[in-house]
């Protein structure tokens, strides 16, 4: 990989999945350690020889802006979903946005929140990218199945180059569709590729 044309994007590598004492959507711990510790891993490496780093999380001023998608709605009164507590995640204000400490550095880039699964929607992705030169992504985050197929469906239909990193993903949907996701991703967006391989690519 060059570095002048490579990026690192991670999604939603926030407290609001991420942190089991206050995640308001989590993922189960275990996954999520692995994601957090083999995206630590992956970022070091990237940040140390070059690459630009970007964060992406989700943001929300209120309830309103998540309760106006339907979908949401309709979860967030649905008890026992998974995402029964949707209304509550990531208000803008609260810890739920942080990007994990290990994962960020001052020289990173953040990107504006995002409001819904797509890292393109209303935020200055596009303006980051076109001002780095950057023509391939390679991403970590969660979840699997939303945000981060999400994330490669856009980054192909811009003819950017998706490289999602297997260890470095996770879904609070569980394996099944952790599993589903990858699968779609590498048959039709872009690539999947083990943490050993990521790093061969960026070392060379």
């Amino acid at each position: 990989m060059s570095s002048s044309k490579t990026a690192i994007l991670t999604v939603d590598l926030h407290h609001g999945h991420l942190d089991p004492e206050i995640a308001t959507l989590p993922v189960p711990e275990e996954t999520g350690e692995q994601v957090v510790d083999n995206a630590e891993t992956l970022i070091t490496r990237a940040r140390a020889a070059g690459y630009p780093i970007i964060h992406v999380t989700t943001g929300y001023r209120d309830a309103q802006e998540i309760l106006s998608n339907p979908k949401w709605s309709a979860t967030d009164e649905s008890d026992g979903d998974s995402r029964e507590s949707i209304s509550e995640h990531n208000i803008i204000g609260s810890k739920g946005l942080e990007i994990l400490p290990s994962l960020r550095d001052d020289e990173d880039i953040f990107l504006q929140p995002k409001k819904r699964y797509s890292p393109f929607l209303d935020t200055d992705i596009e303006f980051v990218l076109r001002n780095h030169g950057i023509e391939k992504l390679v991403i970590a985050g969660v979840n699997t199945n939303t945000c981060v197929q999400c994330t490669c469906f856009e980054a192909t239909n811009r003819d950017y180059e998706a490289v999602v990193v297997e260890e470095c993903v996770g879904s609070m949907d569980g394996p099944e569709f952790h599993d589903l996701g990858l699968k779609n991703i590498d048959q039709a967006l872009g690539r999947v590729v083990s943490l050993s391989d990521a790093l061969d690519e960026l070392d060379a």
